[in-house]
């Protein structure tokens, strides 16, 4: 670069024209001029494709991740080799200022990644309305986790929202906690019998999964799942939607963002998985209508104290709400508050283990603070390490490693031209890996940082676990207290150690270890 000008080196097949060279020299706030040139042989001649080139220049001249990219799969075949964040993470690394990356997709369709935080801010919150959840991300997506406030966009989106606020108020949230408790108790139970029986070796991936179904079964639908133990038609028909590990169901997921091809193949694992979704949506919709029917009845009036949030709702909406829109708001809540707290749970435990400094800090502040087997809300947040522990854990280890959008109007952010209908992907990784936001060490495991943050990391779009704005995740005081509720239990009782490198699944909407995670644990007395 020389002075405010930046030169970039595009290969001509990856943006779908000719496999040339070509040149653009741009200027690197905002195009001034540019000289182009198409590469035949020895020399340069006119090219038909200035205009091509000419408008890639305008709108993307900051950025650019397509380096090595394959011509018409463009970074797909790298996405789906690399380990989640890391094509992102390299890329922020490269271009640390850059309000997006530029990237190619399939058949070399254009995607920018929002990389800086003042862009996180316009994509999330100031112009949030201007961007759509794309038709495939509903398609693979929804199937699992339903519609419901998830998929709606603009007014319906607001009018949505400000009805559920109230059942997923803090004061609602807190009066679950002797269900979280009750389940972490649980838990407890089975290493303790486990450990009992000499088996020191647990896979804690497959057993917080059943965890969090189980709360999610008593704190949202009042149901006692039973998961841990015995099971229920609803947990195993729910459990069995996650299990995508077949190469035939990973091949059915990737085609089917592109083209709705599940419900017509005939493999058995598609069958499997139609079947189990069709069984969840069937039991679920019987626990609806058995719940309005109590309502309508008058049998579920009264002290809210103890209250799952299906029924919060059904009260707060005073009925109002169809069963569909029921339906996917329980879909929504069970998928965010089973897999990815689960999956926070699970690597939580694997940070442990590689610092075991910082899980004997979280044990001796444990039981410095907390004496009661059933502790308070106030007790677990009198807990500042193991908050600065969650925040870390989170930042690090983001839940969901990607979110697509998808431009609804065009429009201009930080100075880049966004058509209509561009591809839009948010990268939890982008900004919390930012070394211009959290420092020389945004790349090492550090709960203490939290106590003494760089300024810009104090900046709300630095940090985006949850998301941030009007789409920010309507469950997140759920989710806390629940790993608050079920870490502090395991912490208390328990030492966890490695038992080996653990590599992450390289697919799929959250963050889960490939083939479980399998930890060596003993009882904190021994």
């Amino acid at each position: 670069m020389n002075g405010n000008r930046q030169t970039i080196t595009v290969e001509a097949s990856e943006v779908g024209i000719h496999p040339w060279r070509t040149n653009l020299n741009l200027q690197h706030h905002g195009l001034r001029q540019m000289q182009y040139g198409v590469r035949c042989g020895g020399g340069l001649a006119p090219s038909p494709h200035t205009v091509a080139f000419r408008y890639l220049a305008e709108n993307f001249h900051l950025f650019d991740g397509s380096a090595d990219g394959v011509f018409l799969l463009g970074q797909t075949l790298n996405q789906v080799k690399a380990l989640p964040s890391e094509l992102e993470t390299k890329w922020m690394k490269q271009n640390p200022e850059s309000p997006f990356i530029r990237y190619l997709s399939v058949l070399n369709s254009e995607v920018l990644m929002v990389n800086n935080a003042q862009a996180q801010k316009a994509v999330l919150q100031t112009k949030c309305y201007s961007f759509v959840k794309p038709g495939y991300w509903r398609r693979i997506v929804g199937e699992i986790a339903g519609i419901g406030i998830l998929f709606t966009e603009g007014q319906e989106h607001r009018h949505q929202r400000k009805l559920l606020i109230p059942p997923f108020s803090f004061g609602n949230i807190k009066r679950l906690l002797p269900f979280f408790e009750q389940k972490a108790r649980e838990t407890s139970a089975i290493i303790s019998k486990s450990l009992d029986e000499g088996k020191n070796i647990i896979d804690v991936s497959g057993l917080l999964s059943k965890t969090t179904l189980d709360i999610v079964g008593l704190a949202a639908l009042g149901y006692e799942l039973n998961t841990l133990s015995t099971s229920s038609p609803l947990a195993m028909s729910y459990e069995k939607i996650f299990e995508c590990a077949t190469p035939a169901q990973l091949l059915i997921s990737f085609i089917h963002q592109y083209v709705p091809i599940r419900p017509f193949l005939p493999f058995k694992a598609n069958r499997n998985y139609v079947n189990a979704n069709a069984e969840v949506r069937r039991i679920l919709r019987e626990h609806i209508r058995q719940r309005k029917a109590e309502y309508r009845r008058g049998e579920i009036h009264g002290e809210k104290a103890s209250r799952d949030l299906l029924t919060l709702m059904i009260e707060e909406s005073q009925d109002a709400w169809s069963e569909d829109e029921m339906l996917g708001y329980l879909l929504n809540f069970m998928s965010a508050g089973h897999e990815t707290t689960a999956g926070t749970m699970v690597w939580a435990l694997y940070a442990m283990t590689l610092h075991p400094e910082v899980q004997e800090r979280l044990r001796a502040e444990i039981k410095e603070k907390i004496t009661s087997p059933n502790p308070s809300q106030s007790d677990l947040d009198s807990l500042e390490y193991f908050k600065n522990f969650t925040n870390e854990v989170l930042r690090f280890y983001p839940p969901a490693p990607r979110f697509p959008r998808e431009a609804a109007e065009d429009l201009k952010i930080e100075g880049v031209v966004i058509p209509k209908g561009t591809a839009i992907v948010v990268a939890p990784a982008a900004p919390q890996f930012n070394p211009s936001i959290w420092g020389p060490t945004a790349d090492k495991f550090d709960p203490d940082r939290w106590d003494n943050l760089p300024e810009a990391a104090k900046d709300p779009y630095a940090f985006q676990a949850f998301s941030t704005g009007p789409r920010i995740c309507i469950g997140k005081s759920f989710a806390l207290l629940e790993f608050k509720a079920v870490m502090t239990e395991l912490i208390r009782q328990f030492k966890f150690e490695n038992t080996g490198p653990v590599e992450p699944q390289r697919s799929g909407p959250s963050l889960r270890p490939l083939n479980g995670m399998r930890l060596k644990i003993t009882r904190v007395s021994e």
